[in-house]
This record gives structure tokens, C-alpha cells and sequence, in this order.
């Protein structure tokens, strides 16, 4: 039994020391190595995701250049789509831009374990509705804010990232070119340099 598996779900109160161990016991995991491209754009994903481990990108090819629309990781970690869910082809890639440990559950996989333990269809409908209202703050907070804005919101909000992933991945996830990107960062190096 995976171990970093029983450590997330012992983070449930709900669950008791048996229900954790019974639980990871029917979850299915899957290791992929940095680089795997598990979902492509045009594909209908037959899985939705959870990454215990690791850090995944989901992009478009937009005019031939990639577009990272999101990144998921241990701490922001559910990957479904409305794609999953009306079987409809999806429209970005999923690639682990580490080795990633993730979770992974389809339709009757997740009945089936719903059914088993009931418990267990409140925790993830919990987890779903924090992450949407989560998702619908930083999609307003990014609306509003200027480029400098928009880094320093994903520096605060997304600490772990910064030395994860290539900066001009963060730059495309923000809107903004590379370039745009380094002079921000000298920007605020130097205001910070200026107030010590």
C-alpha cells in the first residue's frame, strides 16, 4: 500500500484509521515519468486525475506555440475536465512536467468506490467545490491585475512552482511574454533591494 496514499487521505477526519487503509486499498495509482503526455488535445479522456505526487501541465497549441493554462500539483491537485465529464474530445495536453504519482478514477471506478464507501462522495464533492471556488477567486483576482500584479498573485498563491517549472511556462500561464516576465522580476529584485 502506498504510503504517501494513506498519509493524504488520513488528512479526512471523516475517515477513521480502518476506512483510510480500506480506501487506498481500492484506489487505483499510476507512476509517469517526467515528460509522459497522458491526454492529448483532441482525445476524450477516459480518466480524471488526482496528482498525490509531482507536478502535471495542461496546455493548448495556440498558432503553433504552447499555451500552459494550468499546473497541477500535490497541493492544487485534481485534474477533470468538462471534457470528462460529457465525453466530448478535449481541447489541451496533459504532460507531467516531473515524475508524478497520481490518483486516478473513471465513471464506474468511482460509482463503485462511491457505493463501497459513502464517505468518500462527500470528501471528493467537498474537495471539487473548494477547488471551483478557489479557481473562480484567482480567474477574477487575474482579470483585474496588471502584469506585476498577476506574478506577485502567483508567487503569494503558488510559492512551490517558482523553482519547479521553467519560467517561460510561467510567463505563457500568465499572459505575458519571457521577456515581459524578466523585467518584472528585476523590477520587483530591485524595489526589494531598495526597502532592505
Amino acid at each position: 500500500m502506498n504510503q504517501k496514499l494513506l498519509d493524504f487521505l488520513s488528512t479526512f477526519p471523516d475517515l477513521s484509521k480502518e476506512e483510510v487503509e480500506a480506501i487506498a486499498a481500492h484506489i487505483p495509482i499510476v507512476e509517469f515519468k517526467k515528460g509522459t503526455v497522458f491526454l492529448k488535445e483532441g482525445e476524450v479522456p477516459g480518466k480524471c486525475y488526482f496528482v498525490l505526487d509531482g507536478c502535471v501541465r495542461q496546455f493548448t497549441i495556440v498558432d503553433g506555440e504552447e499555451k500552459t493554462t494550468a499546473f497541477y500539483t500535490e497541493k492544487f491537485g485534481t485534474i477533470s475536465s468538462t471534457d470528462y465529464t460529457n465525453r466530448t474530445p478535449s481541447g489541451h495536453y496533459l504532460v507531467c512536467a516531473e515524475d508524478s504519482l497520481l490518483l486516478w478514477g473513471d465513471p464506474s471506478q468511482s460509482m463503485e468506490n462511491f457505493a463501497k464507501f459513502p464517505v468518500l462522495k462527500s470528501i471528493v464533492s467537498d474537495m471539487l467545490v473548494e477547488e471551483l471556488n478557489q479557481a473562480k477567486d484567482k480567474f477574477s483576482n487575474f482579470i483585474i491585475a496588471n502584469p506585476e500584479q498577476r506574478y506577485q498573485n502567483f508567487l503569494e498563491e503558488r510559492p512551490d512552482l517558482a523553482n519547479r517549472v521553467p519560467q517561460h511556462q510561467i510567463a505563457s500561464l500568465l499572459g505575458m511574454t519571457p521577456e515581459s516576465l524578466s523585467r518584472i522580476r528585476r523590477r520587483i529584485q530591485k524595489k526589494m533591494s531598495k526597502s532592505i
